[in-house]
């Protein structure tokens, strides 16, 4: 009969092992940092490199459409005999380093020099059973003692490439081993047992006996292609890609919050830019009314820039209203105004609020729901005052709905 495997319980050190995806350039080494939990930790950081790598023509292994998408577009290819090649990047000291490796042909692709950090994480523990709870409870302290660490790195050396890391965005694996308190430990001082780590310290390693793998999970959501367009919308399509557009920046906008709400699951970035399109869309409807009652481009940019009646967004959405109402009169159109009414209150309550909590006060903590919500109703505030003024609406309308978007793990981003 099996023996079952034995359960480490009580107080003792977590150990966290992790691949951090992209450089971190201090010294390789161990750091001892801030715990908010127990005030100190340690971090050992070892700059690695690898690679990643992309080949259009090698399945991955299981399930997979592989086959019946590459059959559905045999007729379509045109394909070389297949050549690769090296390129080179060359460093300030003058030397070359290899850093892409390109592939035409049937198995065309690339791989590509990826530097990344190779971390491990070590706190300590009430009880080191956490690593066996579905791994939430580990990846909590993880992040919340890495994180402000690699905020610390990226401001002082400005490393644009480093972004904070989480379950939900650039996270594959982690490995957990624990190293339980011995008896006479018990009474030392958080300090003092970290201290005691430069000296060799067992952790239990083998699976199941102290120590425990946390796998990344990841959506075909963002994986696969959305559906494909209706025929109504295909033939659309085919005509307007035959014709001359600008895609609006309002519309830019939004696209990136929703790029924040769903892949990179930045809910503070997803709110943010969201009120940004709204308002950018305020700006730019009323420059054009303002326009047509006659006033040039330049007085009136310099009206809405100087202007004290136009300073704040609520002030130039109140002489939005006005112009709108104007311009309903000169083409005998019904006038609603947008001050006042209920999606003035839901923009100002889901929208406007939390954009100025997130810049104003540096508020972080934003659910999925709230970033949700706050793209919706800049959506639907967007195509409602288009609605108002339809000489001026956009040709293509955003879709108000936001049924087709849901939290899901996403890809995994290393």
């Amino acid at each position: 009969m099996a023996t079952a495997a034995p359960q480490y319980i009580g107080p003792g050190f977590v150990s966290v092992l992790i691949d951090v995806p992209f450089p971190i350039s201090i010294p390789n080494g161990a750091y001892f940092v801030y715990d908010p939990q127990k005030g100190i930790a340690a971090i050992e950081v070892s700059l690695r490199e690898g690679s990643r790598a992309f080949f259009r023509n090698r399945p991955i292994q299981g399930p997979t459409s592989f086959t019946d998408l590459r059959d559905a577009s045999t007729n379509l290819q045109r394909l070389d005999d297949g050549r690769s090649y090296l390129l080179a990047s060359r460093l300030p000291d003058g030397s070359q380093k290899a850093t892409l490796n390109l592939h035409t042909g049937q198995d065309g692709g690339f791989s590509e020099c990826k530097y990344f950090s190779h971390t491990s994480v070590t706190f300590l523990a009430d009880d080191i059973a956490i690593i066996s709870a579905a791994g939430e409870a580990v990846q909590k302290r993880t992040f919340e003692i890495l994180n402000p660490f690699l905020d610390k790195y990226r401001l002082v050396n400005e490393d644009y490439r480093i972004s904070p890391l989480s379950i939900a965005r650039n996270f594959y694996l982690a490995v957990c081993h624990t190293s339980p308190l011995t008896p006479e430990e018990s009474g030392l001082t958080p300090t003092e047992l970290f201290n005691r780590l430069s000296n060799p310290r067992t952790f239990f390693r083998e699976l199941g006996y102290g120590a425990a793998n946390i796998l990344r999970m990841n959506s075909y959501e963002l994986l696969g292609p959305r559906s494909q367009l209706s025929p109504g919308v295909q033939t659309f399509f085919d005509a307007f890609i035959r014709e001359k557009y600008e895609m609006p920046l309002s519309y830019a906008l939004i696209l990136e919050s929703l790029a924040n709400l769903q892949r990179t699951n930045d809910y503070r970035l997803a709110i943010i830019h969201a009120e940004t399109a709204f308002e950018v869309h305020v700006v730019d409807r009323l420059l054009k009314l303002m326009i047509d009652e006659g006033m040039s481009r330049s007085d009136a940019s310099a009206a809405i820039d100087s202007d004290r009646s136009f300073w704040g967004v609520k002030s130039k959405i109140r002489q939005l209203d006005s112009r709108i109402r104007s311009y309903s009169s000169r083409n005998s159109l019904a006038y609603g105004a947008f001050v006042g009414s209920t999606l003035y209150a839901r923009w100002e309550a889901d929208l406007y609020r939390h954009r100025n909590a997130a810049v104003h006060a540096g508020a972080n903590a934003f659910t999925y729901s709230e970033a949700h919500t706050a793209i919706g109703t800049a959506k639907e505030c967007i195509a409602t005052i288009d609605s108002r003024i339809p000489t001026f609406a956009d040709r293509i309308q955003l879709n108000m709905s936001m049924t087709g978007f849901r939290q899901n793990p996403g890809e995994v981003m290393f």
